[in-house]
């Protein structure tokens, strides 16, 4: 005869967990990480969400100025995410790169100009962020000359 000691559902459940998401963490693209403790007896819940991927922006260019926008994008709860890293591909070559000034580094609206712009067609994307998290690269633009 076994006895229950106080303690050890909990311990299992917690190893039965852990055994079961670890398949999905090694198959799956994105990263992430989160670690909490707690002591004490009773009930417990937790969540977590996963940032929705970016928005197709779009975008005009006038002279050497591209001016894009996109749909917001928000979290469970309704707010809006912290930011957008945008990067632009040149269509002739395929090459990726963080978009200039006026949209590089964190855009913390979901519009911006960028200036200036090389010559040639370039295709934008957003990627939403939250504080060091971030979400999956959106859709490309149509493609926008820069004269």
């Amino acid at each position: 005869m076994s006895r229950n000691r106080p303690g050890r559902s909990r311990t299992v459940a917690v190893l039965v967990a852990c055994v079961a998401v670890l398949p999905a963490l090694l198959l799956s693209r994105a990263v992430a990480g989160a670690a909490w403790s707690t002591s004490g007896t009773g009930a417990s819940t937790g969540g977590a969400y996963v940032l929705p991927t970016g928005a197709q922006p779009s975008g005009s260019a006038t002279s050497t100025q591209v001016t894009l926008s996109w749909a917001p994008v928000t979290v469970p709860g309704g707010l809006d995410v912290g930011g957008y890293l945008v990067d632009r591909t040149n269509a002739a070559t395929g090459a990726v790169s963080p978009a200039g000034p006026g949209c590089s580094g964190v855009v913390p609206t979901n519009h911006c100009v960028e200036s200036p712009v090389p010559a040639g067609s370039w295709i934008y994307t957003d990627t939403p962020v939250q504080d060091s998290w971030s979400g999956p690269v959106s859709p490309g633009s149509t493609s926008i000359t820069v004269p």
